[in-house]
């Protein structure tokens, strides 16, 4: 008789400690939902409800017809590279080549990438609160040390120097600015950026800054996104961008994202993607590449934009109907994040905002994201990429739901 000795296999320590997405959960609820019949008005997606432009899919049944699908290189298609470094250079003023400019599979992906291969254990990564879900994640898998440094609705969403100083000191590596920001949609005008170095300059002068510019090409009313290598010209190179295709051509489903840094950072996370992942699907960067070359694309873009920009004057002028809910207009992205903590807490029906987000999604049927991953409880993050028939819709249905909890005390 042979005895079978059996071990239990465990993730390990690194995996414990990273949290699920909130807003892929909510998104995967919604889709429950769905496909049991229910009306669902998902106002959680991070992603546009647009075709992309024509001329990308057309570049992907080109290619597809023309020949087969090979691997592209790691770092990406060198034309590609090409292109991107191009337009970056273009708009920031600033001289990068291909040599400063990796593709990765989505932003999400630089990111990580970026973490990976340049933090340390015991590095401190500035993270700016409200935050994309990701970032303190992602740093803990770099074995790097979150610092979270808190903004409020009343500052439209913008940090305050002195309270970025109290966060800084020798251990800061990075700093991450995300403008417009996910999810609050607040944009760093250029005079922000600079009160903002100026401390960094001040206590922390080692630090580089991060850059997330995903969503820049998407800005509303007299705001204008701010390049941080223009604003600081002559006074730092210390930044890294992270940009891509995926929020303005509405392509979130192609994956493409671009890395912009030094060349040997570039290299390095080169060597990381190729022992995972390898390059970028091709047909999405021929498909990238078309976004970024084809003039037919500036257009499309600009369409999408002021279609969004109606959306946001749409759910503004809806959230302003209900009682004790508090926005900031965002200058940019396609998100409001609201202040919903009237409906919340002790004495009322639900503890927090992640159950009145559940409730919501389970009775009302409407999807949001409970701002608690992003940093600030107390608040839901409510995309308007949807169609103005469902925001209409999903308006009603809020301000339906929370009169109730009104009317019971």
């Amino acid at each position: 008789m042979i005895t079978r000795l059996t071990s239990e296999l465990k993730p390990n320590r690194r995996a414990e400690a990273i949290l699920p997405s909130a807003t892929l959960a909510v998104s995967a609820r919604a889709g429950e939902l769905r496909a049991a019949g229910k009306e669902v008005l998902n106002f959680s997606a991070g992603e546009p409800d647009f075709q992309p432009p024509a001329p990308i899919a057309a570049a992907v049944r080109e290619l597809v017809d023309r020949s087969p699908i090979h691997y592209a290189p790691v770092a990406g298609l060198p034309a590609l590279r090409d292109a991107a470094a191009a337009e970056l250079s273009e708009y920031h003023g600033h001289a990068f080549t291909r040599a400063n400019v990796m593709v990765n599979c989505g932003a999400k992906h630089s990111l990580a990438n970026l973490f990976l291969v340049t933090l340390e254990p015991g590095d401190e990564v500035v993270i700016l609160a409200p935050y994309w879900v990701s970032y303190p994640e992602m740093v803990r898998l770099g074995d790097g040390t979150p610092r979270v440094v808190e903004a409020t609705l009343d500052d439209g969403w913008r940090v305050r120097p002195e309270a970025l100083a109290a966060a800084l000191g020798p251990k800061t590596r990075y700093v991450v600015i995300n403008s417009p920001s996910n999810p609050t949609g607040a944009g760093y005008s250029e005079a922000d950026l600079q009160a903002l170095y100026d401390v960094i300059e001040a206590e922390a002068p080692q630090a580089w800054l991060i850059c997330d510019d995903i969503y820049r090409k998407l800005v509303y009313g007299d705001f204008s996104h701010a390049s941080a290598f223009r604003a600081l010209a002559g006074r730092t190179e210390q930044i890294i961008l992270v940009d891509g295709v995926s929020k303005s051509h509405a392509m979130t489903g192609y994956r493409i994202g671009f890395l912009v840094a030094p060349p040997a950072i570039v290299a390095a996370a080169s060597r990381i993607q190729g022992q995972m992942t390898s390059g970028a699907a091709t047909p999405s960067q021929q498909a990238a590449l078309a976004a970024l070359r084809d003039p037919a694309c500036v257009g499309a873009v600009e369409s999408m934009r002021l279609a969004f920009a109606r959306r946001r004057d749409l759910i503004l002028s809806g959230l302003a109907t209900i009682p004790g809910v508090r926005v900031h207009p965002p200058e940019g992205a396609f998100y409001v994040f609201a202040d919903v903590s009237r409906f919340i807490g002790e004495g009322r029906a639900h503890a927090d905002d992640v159950a009145l987000a559940t409730w919501l999604l389970e009775t009302a049927l409407v999807a949001t994201v409970p701002g608690s991953p992003f940093g600030a409880p107390g608040h839901l993050r409510i995309s308007y990429a949807t169609s103005d028939e469902a925001l209409e819709d999903g308006l009603s249905r809020i301000r339906s739901a929370l009169a109730s909890l009104d009317s019971a005390g």
